[in-house]
């Protein structure tokens, strides 16, 4: 029973993740590959690159910035109209990069017959209250849950949860499933369930020999997609309620990395 309730909740994760795995380093389709793959058991030490890279659609319109490592305000002028977005990652509901791929990662493969699984307990959100159907035009083409999910109505919280990856079949790339999933109420925010980390892997041995193990991450690049109303909530018709200040805004942070094992 155990093993078909991990089955049917990782084949969740892979539906949430679809919109990326064409093309994706990690190959999602070897999660059930009963094929050899690189021991990657063991401490990871991460290393980030200095700054983040910022994406901002609104519309038809991208904006693209970068920001350093903690993050930081960015302002855009969109239509004439301008936005300031507050990407500070000390914020509690902003997970940066490199607080969803932490400094170090305990790395595990332990389902017996399909070693491209891969287990990384990690800071991931969490809804604190119900999950609710959302009201009837509050969703949709145009807004920040344009699939219609379930809204969360308490706060969303971060703290540390297992989460997901996948070695690709060839056993030289990786894919670490970051989001959750989780709809915003337009005032919470919770990462997308396409976030993702990637690498490629370095490897010594050989399947054959039966000493095949990864001894490094390359290439690496971290992430995070939000919907942009959720973060950046103001009042801008001055009537004392909260309101999105950007409903159909997404913003994409990125940051690269490498990895050693020690």
């Amino acid at each position: 029973m155990g093993w078909v309730m991990r089955n049917i909740q990782l084949s969740a994760v892979l539906v949430l993740a679809l919109p990326l795995l064409g093309g994706a380093k990690g190959d999602g389709c070897a999660a059930n590959s009963k094929s050899p793959a690189p021991d990657v058991n063991g401490w990871w030490d991460v290393t980030y690159d200095d700054t983040i890279g910022v994406e901002v659609k609104i519309g038809g319109a991208v904006y693209t910035r970068e920001l350093g490592a903690q993050g930081g305000v960015i302002d855009i002028t969109h239509e004439g109209r301008p936005f300031r977005f507050n990407l500070d990652c000390s914020r509690p509901e902003v997970l940066c990069p490199s607080e969803a791929w932490p400094a170090s990662v305990l790395a595990e493969q332990r389902d017996a017959g399909f070693e491209h699984r891969m287990y990384v307990t990690l800071p991931t959100q969490r809804c604190t209250g119900a999950l609710e159907r959302p009201a009837a035009g509050t969703c949709g083409a145009g807004t920040n849950n344009p699939d219609c999910q379930d809204v969360c109505t308490g706060d969303v919280v971060t703290e540390n949860r297992e989460t997901f990856g996948v070695i690709g079949e060839s056993g030289e790339t990786f894919r670490l499933y970051l989001g959750a999933g989780i709809a915003t109420n337009g005032f919470n925010c919770a990462v997308l369930g396409w976030s993702v980390a990637d690498a490629s892997l370095r490897t010594e041995g050989s399947a054959d020999a039966g000493d095949w193990s990864a001894v490094a991450m390359d290439a690496g690049l971290v992430t995070i997609g939000y919907a942009g109303g959720c973060l950046w909530a103001g009042d801008p018709n001055m009537d004392g309620q909260l309101e999105a200040l950007v409903a159909s805004a997404s913003v994409k942070f990125t940051t690269g990395f490498t990895a050693d094992r020690r």
